[in-house]
């Protein structure tokens, strides 16, 4: 496991990023402190100290005293300690007086945003230099790495499958001939930077009766901008500015896409929604008809890419659908990224039941072609014994690390405490990804070239 513990508290570590490297951000404290100083030069220059009165035999000669030259009844010592005092209080209350101002006009701006004033200059400024971060999945797998990934100073790009054919995403799929929108929408949720209780809850809000039955708010969003605007890709875009989403959120494909799985005994099923209620061993998934082109965007999102993680989430039915389509895994296997296969935190009844981790890697890299991740990110941390117990009435289980198995297929792994210990389920905790996310780029100082600044 690579670590670092930081012990500073959270308030210094918050004043700190504002001298940092390459903020532009000091240079205008220097500008105010002189303009201070030539201020209270000027008022020296224009004011008739003989006509203070009172003011001048108790104030002015006070600070003549104790800070003047010819000082009376103050050590010289002394006198230099007070005025470093005054000096460093002068600057503190500029620099804050700043930042207040500063937090005044942002927060008339993005009333609902979820970043120090700080991290929002640093984004700006460190944009060309930001490691571009690219999530590969869907599902619910994904979104606590999308969330602790928007608290991070990375661009982060989610690109998302769109071949669920259940539910909602189903419905609207075979209504209004578009990609599922099932899995855009968490992607879009988890990465909004006006993300709370409430909106979360409406755009997951499934209607429970009528017509609408069955289908989520945010859905049907989705849809409908889809309608207006004659272009699935245009309506994501409209709801990324809806919630002011902090990344990009892209679908692998515009096309309606059908996903197929061939088992160990020579069977086939058509659709992601089917393959699970099968109960038997994947040998591969593919689409039928068996070829469409991604969308140009994601070529380009993986070109760039300085980070892959893929995953976690159903590995047949979330992962692999993104990378069965040509050229995903070449570019893939060809990129100098950091890739990183995440590792799901309990085997999935119907997809990967009994897989260790290895298992789950021979399958990625089989159904692939090609040998697409470096690492692979797996869990170290306590599972509650209690909601081990109910799972297995799933027949799911934590998924074996076999770190022997996984190194000789040149797989290096990554231990992390990875378990929400609040969660009513077994998931991923947001907190403790962002942790192990920031462990890992500190630990690879210099990933493509970039030199990393957190």
């Amino acid at each position: 496991m690579l670590s670092k513990k930081r012990n500073t508290p959270r308030w210094w570590d918050r004043f700190l990023r504002w001298f940092a490297p390459g903020m532009k951000v000091k240079r205008w404290i220097v500008l105010i402190l002189l303009g201070f100083f030539m201020l209270a030069v000027a008022v020296m220059v224009f004011i008739d100290f003989t006509s203070l009165g009172i003011l001048k035999r108790v104030f002015i000669d006070f600070l003549i005293d104790v800070f003047g030259k010819n000082r009376l009844y103050t050590p010289t010592w002394m006198s230099q300690l007070l005025g470093v005092v005054v000096l460093g209080g002068a600057s503190f209350f500029v620099i804050l007086g700043i930042r207040n101002l500063l937090r005044s006009v942002v927060d008339s701006l993005l009333p609902e945003r979820e970043k120090e004033i700080s991290d929002l200059i640093r984004e700006y400024r460190f944009k060309d230099d930001m490691l571009n971060v690219l999530v590969i999945g869907g599902g619910t797998g994904i979104y606590p790495f999308l969330e602790a990934l928007k608290t991070l100073p990375v661009s982060t790009t989610a690109i998302v499958t769109v071949a669920d054919n259940g539910g909602s995403s189903g419905i609207l799929r075979s209504e209004y001939s578009i990609p599922a929108p099932g899995d855009i929408r968490r992607a879009l949720i988890a990465l909004s930077d006006r993300k709370s209780a409430d909106l979360d809850h409406l755009f997951n809000y499934r209607f429970e009766e009528g017509s609408l039955q069955g289908h989520t708010v945010g859905n049907l969003m989705i849809a409908g901008y889809t309608e207006m605007t004659g272009d699935f890709s245009e309506s994501i875009y409209k709801m990324s500015q809806i919630l002011s989403v902090k990344g990009k959120v892209i679908p692998f494909t515009l096309n309606n896409l059908t996903l197929c799985a061939e088992f160990e005994d020579g069977s086939i099923v058509q659709g992601e929604s089917e393959i699970h209620k099968v109960h038997k061993t994947i040998k591969r998934v593919f689409y039928d008809p068996p070829y469409y082109k991604p969308m140009i965007r994601v070529i380009e999102e993986l070109d760039k890419a300085d980070i892959v993680l893929m995953g976690p989430g159903s590995l047949y039915t979330s992962i692999l659908p993104c990378l069965i389509i040509s050229p995903i895994a070449d570019i893939l296997f060809q990129s100098d990224a950091l890739k990183i296969y995440v590792a799901n935190l309990m085997t999935e009844t119907g997809e990967t039941d009994n897989l260790s981790v290895t298992g789950h890697l021979k399958a990625l890299f089989f159904n692939a072609g090609k040998k697409v991740a470096d690492y692979v990110m797996i869990n170290n941390g306590t599972i509650n014994p209690d909601l081990e117990e109910q799972y297995k009435q799933y027949h799911a289980k934590p998924v074996f690390p076999d770190v022997e198995a996984i190194q000789s297929l040149q797989v290096e792994p990554l231990f992390y405490d990875l378990v929400d210990p609040a969660s009513d389920r077994i998931r991923h905790c947001p907190d403790k990804v962002k942790t192990a996310l920031a462990d890992v780029i500190h630990n690879f100082t210099h990933i493509r070239g970039k030199k990393i600044r957190f």
